[in-house]
Parts: structure tokens; sequence; C-alpha cells
């Protein structure tokens, strides 16, 4: 009987510990002091796939509160409100961090006691000039377009790429300068669109073994590994995806005897429609010689698809998960970006990647005329 008791006397303190220790196995622990709000409140989340995930969240208590997690290295994440309008980010780090701040000016809050986070203001500081440069084109090129200029248009243009390639490559140089970094791999992860294979590849091989098991890192190795499994002279990866009508379409069922291009596209992006007269004028006049286009859109809704395929005159096979961003096709083939496309043989091989306007002509007129 006593035996029993004492049993049951630290089961009971074992619980006890449990119930007051709820966070034992976190670490790292962000202590909130917000003023000016309504009792809100406030959501650790971090976005995933494309998708916004919460982690842990907490009721504001006299303008304070405290959120936990657990990271293995550095991690960036967003601290949001009710509304799920008003947020900043934090780049989180192992260890106590202290947050102050006032809600109606949460993009100036104060934070203690995270390293990463104070790299990144750093490198958010040495950016910010390209980024206020390129804001002003995007206004610019605006209005421009408002009043009908297109040589404006075209001049902004090639002025908006020259300043987004010296940002591009003060980033590269910033991931060499710092390959120990995880802030590093985390901006490369956000523009790793802009590079080709061989780029990337050595940026991501030249991280420093401490960041390997980063978040980012392996992301950028899968990344990395995915656009070498389609790279010109590789075999095409099939796919299959509902056409308009519901019915399941493989790529499989238009390769191997044409050569096709796939399109990877979308009704909302303004490139892409620009870019769709192009490429009906390819289909019009190759089809008939052996030349097939295979349409992936990025859309999210089934209307404003199906009415830009037929207000643009899409002849052609055309397929959709409407998952946006997380197109499953799109990530077989790594595409970040669109418009985008892919060219394969009639043996399935992949020729060529990327060919838009009079490239894309070219080619086809080299492999029928």
């Amino acid at each position: 009987m006593k035996k029993l008791s004492i049993l049951m006397l630290v089961s009971i303190v074992v619980m006890l510990a449990a119930c007051t220790n709820p966070h034992s196995n976190d670490n790292f622990n962000i202590n909130l002091t917000i003023t000016g709000t309504n009792g809100d409140s406030v959501f650790l989340r971090q976005r995933v796939d494309g998708e916004m995930i919460t982690f842990d969240s907490a009721a504001l208590k006299d303008n304070k509160a405290q959120l936990w997690g657990h990271v293995n290295l550095p991690e960036f994440f967003y601290i949001a409100f009710n509304d799920n309008k008003s947020y900043f980010t934090i780049f989180v780090s192992p260890g106590d961090i202290t947050v102050a701040g006032d809600y109606k000016d949460l993009q100036n809050v104060t934070i203690t006691g995270s390293e990463a986070e104070d790299e990144y203001k750093e490198f958010v500081a040495a950016t910010d000039e390209f980024d206020q440069q390129l804001a002003e084109m995007g206004q610019q090129y605006g209005q421009a377009r408002q009043m009908g200029d297109t040589a404006k248009m075209a001049q902004i243009e090639r002025e908006y790429s020259d300043a987004d390639a010296m940002k591009t490559s003060f980033i590269t140089n910033y991931a060499f300068e710092h390959p120990n970094s995880v802030v590093s791999a985390f901006e490369i992860m956000g523009n790793s669109y802009q590079y080709d294979l061989n780029m990337l590849d050595s940026i991501v091989s030249a991280f420093g073994p401490s960041i390997s098991q980063s978040f980012y890192v392996k992301k950028l190795q899968d990344y990395v590994n995915t656009l070498k499994s389609v790279q010109v002279g590789q075999p095409f990866v099939d796919f299959t995806l509902n056409n308009p009508d519901g019915v399941p379409t493989s790529l499989s069922s238009v390769v191997g005897k044409n050569y096709v291009l796939v399109d990877f596209w979308a009704s909302w992006c303004s490139p892409c429609r620009a870019e769709n007269p192009n490429v009906v004028t390819a289909y019009q006049k190759y089809h008939d010689k052996g030349f097939d286009v295979f349409g992936v859109s990025f859309d999210k809704g089934k209307e404003g698809w199906v009415k830009a395929v037929a207000d643009d005159h899409l002849d052609w096979t055309q397929v959709s998960d409407l998952k946006y961003w997380n197109c499953e096709a799109g990530k077989l083939y790594g595409i970040q970006s669109i418009p985008q496309n892919i060219l394969i043989g009639p043996d399935g091989i992949i020729l060529e990647k990327n060919l838009r306007g009079q490239d894309l002509q070219d080619k086809l007129e080299e492999l029928f005329d």
C-alpha cells in the first residue's frame, strides 16, 4: 500500500511538471511588449511551400505576450495580429528574444537577442537603395503604361533590368562572402529564380558545413537537384493534370511523335499573355509539320483560366491543378517564375528551355525548314 502511494505521488509530480512547463522542448522564447493594442491575440507564423502556417499563438495581456518554438538554426518568421494584416518579420535564433514596439508602427519594433535578426537588418539596409530605385522605376513604368508611351516603357524596362541585375550581383557576392550565414541562404532562396543552374549550384555548394542543416540550404539543394534532372539533354519528366473538362491528361500523351513545347503560364500573368500571340503564331505555322504545345496554367480559378484560353486562342492541350505557385508540374520542373517553357523532342529528350519571342520562331525554323 505504501509502495503504491509513492508511485502515485511520483506520477502526480511528473504530471504537474509537464503541465507547468509545456514548452520544455522549445529552444527560443520571444517576449513581446506591444503597446496600443486592444487585447489582440498574436501569432507566430511561417510561410511553408506557399502557405502561411501558425506555429504558436498567445493573448496579449497588459500589452505583453510570449511565443515559443524550436529551430535548429535561425529561421524567418512573421508575427501577426488578429486582423492578419498587421504584422512584422523576425529572424528567430535559439535563446531569449525581446520585442518592444507600438501597434501603430510595427515596422519599427525593436528586436534584441537574435544575431540573425541583427545581420538581416544590416543586409536590408545595404540593399535598401536598390529596392527604392526599383520601386521608383515600377511607378514610372505604370505611369508610362497609362499614357501609352511604349518608348518610355521600353526604356524603363531596360533600366529596371540593369538595376535588378546589380542587386542580384550584390546578393551573389554577399553569399560568397558569408558562406556560414543563414541570412545568405535565405536571400539566395528568395532570389533563386534569378540564377542559371551553374551559378546557383556554385553558390549552394559554397555554403559552409555549419549551416548545411538549415531549412533554406536544404530547400536550395533540392531545387538544384530538380533543375539538374530537367536540364537540356535529360529525358522529360511526366505528369498528369486535369484539362478544363476535368479529364486527367498526361504530358506523355502528346510526347513521342511531335516536338512539344511545354508552356508554363497563367491568365493573371501579363508577360505570359503578351507572349501568347507569339506561341499562337508558332503553333499555326508549324503544327501541321509536327509541332505541338502543352499548356500548364498556374491559375487559381477555373473561370479566369478558361476565359484566357478562349480570348488568346490557345488551341492546344491545356491542363492545370489550379494550385497557383504550388502547381505540381511546376515543382517537377523547378518553375519559380513564369512565363517559362521547355521544348521536348520526339524522342522525349529536352532540347531547349525558355524560347520566347523571335528565339522560338528561329528554333522552329531550324527544326522544320
